[in-house]
This record gives structure tokens, C-alpha cells and sequence, in this order.
């Protein structure tokens, strides 16, 4: 079997990881290696928005990819591999002790990962989007924020939001709704449209800037 050359975008993040399933039986890790470099950061996006706290992001960023790369074979092509990556950084976020420091992967498999600053520090050039994190940091849950990231960065629906997050579709609406309405009065919108667009503007900037 052929290993991607890194930074070959011609194969789906599913179709990639099924070809790191057949690597990982015969001891190579090229397709794993590029799911990494695609994922790292927009997971390292999603765990600081989630933990509000860059170092135990950067901490669970590799605790989630050695948890994805021990559990590969349970992963099924059928669904999106991104989903299926934030359900695990999401479960490890809730279960992890802070005083615990998890176990890294090979460097031939993390090839160095080294993810960048929190979203809101990584955006400085663009003020706003920095603000509405720092609010969102202050009045929000860890799962509304959750639910925010998910929706406006990742653009994922809301069946994916509620896999990623445990939840019932319904409960999903109901975050995105509280998310967006208690976010609007912090930031002094009262119409919620506009909180949504703030949210949503914040979400795109700061992914955009993530992937520079």
C-alpha cells in the first residue's frame, strides 16, 4: 500500500483513516501522521474554547490523537473522522485530572506536534473575534462553548454537535439558543441575530486564523 505523501489533500479525512487502519497492522504510520497535521489545530481550537486554558489544551490535543491512535480500529469510515476525533478530545476533557500529565505518542507519529496559541491570542489581529472568546470564556458553560465552536468554526450540524457532546439534538438547540442569547447581553446585543453573527464571525476568523 501506497502511504500519502504529507500534505496530500486528495484523500478524504475517512478515507485516510481507513488507510491508517491498514498501515497500523503492519507497523507504519504515514496516513495517521497526515490526519495529525490536518486535525491538530482546529482540535487544539475546539479543546481551548472547550477547557479555556491553552495548556491543558496543547496537553489534551496529544492525549486525544494517542487515545484515537489506541482506538483506531473501533473507528468506522461511515462517519466523519472529525466527529468521531471531537467525541474522544471531548470525553478526555471531561473525565481528564488536571494533575495528569498523559502519555505522548511516538515522535514518528506526532511528528512534532506543536499546536498554536489559544484561538483568542492566535487572533489578535483581528479584535473582535477576540473578544467575543473572552466573553464567551466568562458567561458561557464549557458546553455551550462547545456547542458555539462546533457549529460556526467546524460548521457541523446539529446531529454532529450532539454525537460530539453526548447530547439529544433538542438539548443542542437549546445550547446554541442560551449560548447565543446570554452571549448577546454580555456583549450588549440584545437582538440575538446579531449575537449569532458575532459568534459565527468570531468562530470564522479565528479558524481562518488557525490555519495560516
Amino acid at each position: 500500500m501506497t502511504e500519502p505523501r504529507p500534505g496530500d489533500h486528495t484523500l478524504t479525512n475517512e478515507e485516510l483513516a481507513t488507510r491508517a487502519q491498514e498501515a497500523k497492522r503492519v507497523g507504519r504510520t504515514g496516513p495517521f501522521e497526515e490526519l495529525v497535521a490536518r486535525l491538530e489545530r482546529t482540535l487544539f481550537g475546539f479543546l481551548s474554547v472547550r477547557v479555556g486554558n491553552a495548556a491543558d489544551a496543547e496537553e489534551l490535543v496529544q492525549e486525544t490523537f494517542l487515545r484515537a491512535w489506541n482506538k483506531l480500529h473501533y473507528y468506522d469510515a461511515r462517519y466523519r473522522f472529525s466527529t468521531w476525533l471531537f467525541t474522544l478530545a471531548k470525553r478526555l476533557a471531561v473525565s481528564r485530572a488536571r494533575t495528569r500529565r498523559p502519555d505522548v505518542l511516538p515522535d514518528e507519529v506526532l511528528g512534532g506536534v506543536s499546536p498554536e496559541p489559544d484561538p483568542a491570542d492566535r487572533s489578535a489581529q483581528t479584535e473582535e473575534s477576540s473578544r467575543v472568546w473572552d466573553v464567551a470564556a466568562k458567561v458561557l458553560t464549557p458546553e455551550q462553548r462547545s456547542a458555539l465552536w462546533l457549529r460556526y468554526a467546524e460548521d457541523l450540524s446539529n446531529e454532529e454537535i450532539a454525537a460530539i457532546l453526548g447530547k439529544r439534538r433538542v438539548t443542542v438547540r437549546v445550547l446554541l439558543f442560551r449560548a447565543r442569547e446570554a452571549l448577546g447581553r454580555a456583549l450588549g446585543e440584545p437582538d440575538r441575530r446579531a449575537a449569532t453573527d458575532s459568534a459565527r464571525l468570531a468562530a470564522l476568523e479565528t479558524a481562518k486564523g488557525m490555519h495560516r
